[in-house]
């Protein structure tokens, strides 16, 4: 719907233009942000996935050393003893956008096994790590996958505006601007008009 062609009207569509355009512009760069951020994501959770896979790599031989010293019978035994942790939610808030992260947390009843070599504390630290791993590395993909969506989002806006919304805006303004210019002439052709009858120079 086109606004009145009176210099109201045309005043308020320069300012809802500028507002548009700086809003398009504070999208834009939100977007800049948000795609550094998701790319910083992505290193650190291939960095992550690397150290992942050379840490089970080193718990899965040290557990095959282990059953071979106790015997897998006395492992599994002395696994069971070991007081359960718990899993942590949490998260933070980047540009209003709440990005998970997950966190494992031990016991903090302690467990004591007795007669067990040095090597089965460093298996259970091993495993604990892994899981502390596994839970950071699946943070980082459900931040990727939300900061994907947001970029996604906010460029549909973006495309929104540039293509669409500040387009028409700009169509209603240049219709006003020559409809005043109409007018202007028609008032200065009556103007004259009136002049000439009244027999005025």
């Amino acid at each position: 719907m086109k606004e009145y062609p009176n210099r109201t009207g045309l005043l308020k569509l320069k300012e809802e233009i500028e507002i548009a355009e700086k809003g398009k512009e504070i999208l834009q760069d939100k977007i800049e942000s948000l795609i550094t951020l998701f790319f910083e994501y992505i290193r650190e959770r291939g960095e992550r996935r690397r150290y992942l896979e050379g840490l089970m790599i080193k718990a899965f031989e040290d557990l095959v050393i282990l059953e071979s010293l106790m015997g897998i019978v006395h492992v599994k035994a002395d696994a069971f003893s070991i007081p359960e942790g718990s899993i942590k939610f949490d998260g933070k808030k980047v540009m209003g956008i709440k990005l998970p992260e997950f966190s494992w947390e031990p016991s903090k009843k302690g467990f004591q096994v007795l007669n067990v070599p040095v090597r089965f504390e460093r298996t259970k630290s091993n495993f604990e790590e892994i899981l502390r791993t596994v839970l950071e590395v699946g943070g980082m993909e459900n931040a990727i996958k939300i900061l994907s969506e947001e970029i996604r989002k906010t460029r549909k806006i973006v495309n929104s505006l540039e293509n669409y919304i500040i387009p028409a805006f700009r169509d209603q303004k240049r219709w006003i601007e020559l409809r005043l210019e109409e007018f202007a002439r028609e008032d200065l052709l009556r103007y004259k008009i009136v002049k000439r009858k009244l027999g005025l120079k």
